[in-house]
């Protein structure tokens, strides 16, 4: 544990760019009574005293430097979040729209389909009426047809006739 615990401090004091030791490693060390913790021999009581509140304020000013990294860190992290989210709520709204357009397109094609519907049955129920008309169209064209042939035949008869009568009177 107390291992994670200095890497971690470490990994922050490097990525924060904080000198390796931070407020909490000051405010733990032990002052011996001889030695200060910048490794200066001190004898005087107060020297020791004014070592300890300069490693206290030492400690304040990278405690506040710690906080206003942090400050800054998340004000970075809440930019970038917020900036994913702008993001994929414009994607979300363009969507939105698009899905929108498409349902217009489709009712307007429902509409003009269902007119084409109405259309198709008018022009269906009209030829229908029709119906008995072209079937009577149908049967004078077959009538025609046959009286056609028939005229044809008549002309062919007429003509070997003509032909036989002409032989005739030559005779």
């Amino acid at each position: 544990m107390a291992d994670e615990e200095s890497s971690s401090s470490s990994l922050l004091s490097k990525d924060l760019k904080l000198p390796p030791k931070t407020a909490r490693d000051i405010g733990s060390v032990d002052i011996k009574e001889d030695e200060d913790p910048f490794g200066e021999i001190s004898t005087d009581a107060r020297a020791r005293q004014r070592l300890v509140s300069e490693g206290s304020t030492t400690a304040e000013a990278e405690e506040k430097d710690l906080k206003e990294t942090c400050r800054v860190a998340f004000d970075k992290i809440t930019q970038y979040l917020n900036g994913e989210l702008t993001a994929s709520l414009e994607d979300y709204t363009l969507l939105e729209q698009l899905n929108n357009l498409t349902t217009d397109k489709y009712k307007e094609m429902s509409t003009m389909t269902k007119s084409l519907i109405t259309t198709m049955e008018k022009l269906d129920d009209k030829y229908k009426s029709l119906q008995p008309y072209l079937e009577q169209i149908d049967r004078i064209e077959d009538s025609v047809s046959s009286l056609e042939q028939a005229a044809y035949r008549l002309d062919a008869y007429s003509k070997k006739l003509e032909n036989k009568f002409k032989r005739l009177e030559r005779r």
